[in-house]
């Protein structure tokens, strides 16, 4: 069996690389086009206009997205890499992302983990809370500085994933594409959940992993879910976190907390959040 008999040719087919310009955008600019590089995705960047037309604001906007543009492909040049740009104009930064992501088709949409907005160094945007949220698609968020992973991959998985669940091939692929080892982890909480069952199903995906010659092990956790992913990252060096999102409890919902944007705005590295199937084919 070949290196990548197990990963999905169409896993990330279509990458939409979403950016404003700024600093907060060159981690994604740089993961985007590697993304590309090591799975032969076609390659979209997307830098919204959000300055009304006909403004001197709209003007300095144009002139520094013509600069952003041609810094990108440059970038894709150097990787030998073709990249469509697509400039728009819009005046909600989730709503546009959206809207394109869906109507390019992406089945990865990589955005920052804040924009030119964001105040505090962990603090998840509004706008990228909102496309966490709301995506069709899968969506890589992505720290301001990172470059690329190159030590680990941690797949944080809940027990009742199914046998060809696309949360776990997509942390395949990505290791398996960058030669990396995996991580399988899944978290214990209070619920009682028979341990029995967690261990079946992280050995299962062990198995999985090392018919494709994925170097991988699993781990079954006690604790809460985002303090275990995110220590079992910085233990062992992985330096990408997947996971399938997650239902917000009535608790959650009622203080408009997401466990899962918590987990992203700790992490100190990028956090893949996968569809379990892509709906916008």
């Amino acid at each position: 069996m070949s290196h990548d008999s197990m990963v999905d040719p169409d896993q990330f087919k279509v990458i939409l690389v979403a950016t404003d310009g700024s600093e907060f955008s060159a981690g994604v600019e740089r993961v985007g086009v590697e993304m590309a590089v090591q799975h032969g995705s076609q390659l979209i960047v997307l830098r919204l206009l959000m300055a009304e037309a006909g403004t001197d604001a709209a003007i300095v906007e144009e002139q520094d997205a013509s600069l952003n543009v041609e810094r990108i492909h440059a970038l894709c040049r150097e990787k030998g890499i073709e990249s469509s740009v697509l400039l728009r104009p819009a005046k909600d930064p989730s709503q546009g992302i959206l809207a394109v992501a869906k109507e390019v088709g992406a089945q990865l949409l990589v955005i920052g983990r804040r924009g030119r907005r964001g105040m505090a160094k962990f603090m998840v945007g509004d706008a990228t809370t909102k496309i966490i949220e709301k995506a069709e698609c899968s969506v890589l968020v992505v720290p301001r500085l990172f470059s690329y992973w190159s030590n680990g991959v941690l797949l944080a998985v809940d027990p009742e994933l199914g046998e060809g669940d696309n949360v776990a091939n997509g942390a395949f692929s990505l290791a398996q594409k960058a030669r990396l080892p995996l991580t399988i982890l899944t978290v214990a909480d209070a619920d009682g959940r028979d341990r029995t069952e967690m261990n079946q199903t992280v050995n299962r995906l062990v198995a999985r992993a090392k018919m494709g010659q994925v170097d991988a092990d699993g781990l079954v956790q006690d604790g809460d879910a985002n303090e275990v992913i995110l220590e079992v990252a910085r233990q062992r060096s992985c330096d990408i976190i997947v996971c399938e999102p997650r239902d917000r409890s009535m608790i959650d919902r009622l203080f408009s907390a997401n466990p899962l944007v918590h987990l992203i705005g700790k992490a100190h590295c990028p956090v893949l959040v996968m569809q379990d199937g892509q709906s916008n084919e």
